[in-house]
């Protein structure tokens, strides 16, 4: 079951055709891959930034938008966006393609808000809780966009243990 709005509910349906995957080469799977894995790190970490400043300022009643550690993320955020979008996704990862687009759409109106938010100290809480709502729907979608064939893990596990790293 999902609410009204949920992003879950807007994930184009996937192709009916059994032969498209067929279609697409491994070779183009490993070239997006390639392309949109440091983007798919970068939104990740995006989206753990931004939830620690937003701890920050909902411990401190307060937003520092002149502080280093804040104007970063907006700048990555914009760099993030505009470098996803130019990505075209096989057929075989388009719905995982439009997931971190949406992801990044989202993650983008925070950066947006916030940058650009005037809000006094009795507002902060509420602003803050409303971005990190949207942080949320950001990070499931990340993790729908998930893929271990494609090296796409919210955490690498890579190196974890010499047992288990393949």
């Amino acid at each position: 079951m999902h609410l009204a709005g949920c992003d879950a509910l807007d994930v184009p349906p996937e192709d009916i055709d059994p032969f498209a995957d067929i279609a697409v080469t491994q070779d183009e799977l490993i070239a997006y891959a390639l392309a949109v894995r440091p983007l798919y790190d970068n939104l990740g970490r995006l989206i753990g930034q931004l939830a620690g400043l937003f701890l920050l300022a909902q411990v401190s009643g307060r937003f520092d938008r002149d502080f280093e550690a804040v104007t970063t993320p907006i700048e990555r955020a914009r760099e993030c966006s505009d470098a996803i979008r130019s990505i075209a996704a096989p057929k075989g990862a388009s719905r995982r393609h439009w997931a971190l687009c949406r992801a990044m759409s989202l993650v983008g109106e925070v950066t947006d808000q916030f940058a650009s938010t005037t809000c006094g100290q009795e507002h902060v809480r509420e602003q803050v809780s409303a971005w990190t709502d949207q942080l949320k729907r950001a990070n499931a979608l990340v993790r729908l966009a998930s893929d271990a064939s494609l090296g796409l893990n919210p955490v690498d596990f890579s190196q974890a243990c010499c047992c288990c790293s393949g």
